[in-house]
């Protein structure tokens, strides 16, 4: 065992010694009991702390009464407050009312789809055809008589010559742009 005898506890052993003596270790209570001196600084420090517990009861007015909790009380209920929610679920209604009713006039209704007539038909048919003639030869006639082609003749290679693709070569690490071959 240690010399504890002539080793004092330390300030915060003590303090917590002041608070609960069954808080410390058994060998500092065992020192406890034997030790005087330590015993002494214990009861200096309750009495400093009594004191100033007397002090401040004198520093602070008596009590005129008993301190007592308030008691309970229901909560009032406004009557005012009684038409918020009759209101927020009439208005929630109304909205739903609202936009049923105007998905109804968008959609068109199952038994009234009206039939296109065929000269409706043939009026978009003939459209469509004039569209994709345009698109096989978008210039006019009179343009092709002026270039001398009929646009049909092009080959690929001309094609190809008049706008090259970009080929890139990823194992060589020559990069082929434009038809320029780059070092």
């Amino acid at each position: 065992m240690k010399e504890k005898n002539h080793d004092h506890l330390p300030e915060g052993q003590i303090l917590r010694a002041v608070v609960d003596e069954k808080d410390l270790p058994g060998e500092d209570q065992q020192h406890l009991r034997a030790c005087s001196v330590c015993k002494r600084k214990i009861e200096q420090v309750r009495g400093g702390l009594q004191a100033f517990g007397k002090k401040a009861g004198q520093a602070v007015p008596p009590f005129s009464r008993p301190v007592r909790l308030p008691s309970e009380k229901p909560a009032r209920i406004s009557q005012n407050a009684g038409w918020l929610p009759f209101f927020g679920a009439a208005a929630m209604a109304g909205l739903l009312m609202f936009f049923y009713f105007m998905s109804m006039e968008i959609m068109p209704r199952p038994g009234l789809i009206t039939m296109q007539s065929q000269e409706n038909l043939l009026e978009d048919e003939s459209l469509m055809r004039q569209i994709s003639e345009m698109v096989e030869n978008p210039l006019s006639d009179d343009m092709y008589e002026i270039s001398g082609e009929n646009g049909v003749d092009f080959d690929e290679d001309f094609l190809q010559f008049l706008v090259p693709e970009i080929q890139d070569d990823f194992q060589s690490e020559l990069l082929i742009q434009g038809g320029i071959k780059r070092c």
